[in-house]
C-alpha cells in the first residue's frame, strides 16, 4: 500500500493567489502539506515554477479546470505544465453545464475520452470532479460519464462533499467506483450549513472520514486534496485544523 500524500487546492486563499503566491505556499509548507493543487492560472506569471515549489518543499498534485474553458491550446498547454511540474492529474469538472442536461453529459464524455488518450502519453490521468449535480438523481451524471469513458483514459475525483450534498454516502459512493477513482477531494460540512454552502474544516462536519480512508487505502489512491471553498478563519488556520486532522488519523 502506497502512503497518500496530501494535497492544499488553493482556493481558499483566494485572490492571494495571484497577489502573493509566495507567501501562500509558505504558509501550505509551513503547516505540513505534501503539494498543492491549482488552476493553470496560478503558473502563468511565475517564471520558474518548478524551482518555486522545489524551495518550499511541495510538489503539484494537480491541475483542476472547467470543461466549459478548455480547447485544444488550453489542454496543450496544461499538459505540458504537468510535464514540466512533474504532475500526473489533469481535473475536470462541469460535465452537465448549466442545463445539467443528459445530452451535455454524453457531449462532455466524448470530450473527456478524447482529452484521456491524448494525456496518457504524457503519463497524466484525467480525472473528473463531481459536484453535487453529478450526484442526484442517483447519480445519473456520473453514471453516463463512467459509462461512456473507457477506465484506461478517464478516472474519478471524488469529493466528498458534493456527494453527501448530493444525497448518497461518500463512503459507498468510493466503494461503487473504488476501481475508477484516481484522486480524493475532502471536504466536509454540517447537515445545516450545506443549506447554504458552508463549509468546514475536516473533522467539523458530518463527512464520515475514517471511513473514507479505509475504503480509499485499499485503492492505492496517491492524493487526498483538502478543499475548503470559504472559510470565516484565515485560511492557514482552517486548513491547519483540516491537517492535523487527518495526522490524527495516521495520515
Amino acid at each position: 500500500m502506497v502512503k497518500p500524500k496530501i494535497g492544499a487546492q488553493l482556493i481558499i486563499w483566494g485572490n492571494k493567489v495571484n497577489e502573493d503566491i509566495l507567501g501562500v505556499l509558505d504558509e501550505v509548507s509551513s503547516i505540513g502539506y505534501d503539494g498543492i493543487e491549482a488552476d493553470m492560472a496560478t503558473f502563468e506569471k511565475i517564471k520558474d515554477p518548478m524551482r518555486l515549489l522545489a524551495a518550499k518543499w511541495l510538489s503539484l498534485a494537480g491541475l483542476h479546470t472547467g470543461l466549459e474553458n478548455i480547447n485544444e491550446k488550453s489542454i496543450e498547454v496544461a499538459l505540458n505544465l504537468l510535464r514540466k511540474l512533474d504532475g500526473h492529474y489533469l481535473i475536470f469538472s462541469g460535465a452537465g453545464g448549466k442545463e445539467n442536461t443528459e445530452e451535455n453529459y454524453r457531449k462532455s464524455s466524448r470530450v473527456l475520452e478524447k482529452i484521456g488518450r491524448k494525456a496518457k502519453a504524457y503519463e497524466v490521468k484525467v480525472c473528473y470532479h463531481n459536484h453535487w449535480q453529478e450526484i442526484i438523481n442517483d447519480a445519473t451524471g456520473m453514471r453516463i460519464i463512467c459509462e461512456e469513458t473507457s477506465p484506461e483514459f478517464v478516472s474519478l475525483c471524488v469529493d466528498t462533499y458534493w456527494v453527501k450534498y448530493g444525497g448518497l454516502s461518500p463512503v459507498e459512493f468510493i466503494k461503487r467506483h473504488l476501481d475508477r477513482v484516481a484522486y480524493l477531494h475532502l471536504k466536509d460540512g454540517t447537515k445545516e450549513g450545506m443549506k447554504r454552502y458552508e463549509f468546514k474544516e475536516l473533522g467539523q462536519g458530518v463527512i464520515d472520514f475514517p471511513a473514507i480512508i479505509d475504503v480509499a487505502k485499499t485503492a492505492d489512491i496517491e492524493w487526498y486534496v483538502v478543499e475548503q471553498d470559504r472559510t470565516n478563519k484565515t485560511p492557514k488556520e482552517s486548513m491547519e485544523i483540516s491537517r492535523k486532522y487527518l495526522k490524527a488519523l495516521g495520515i
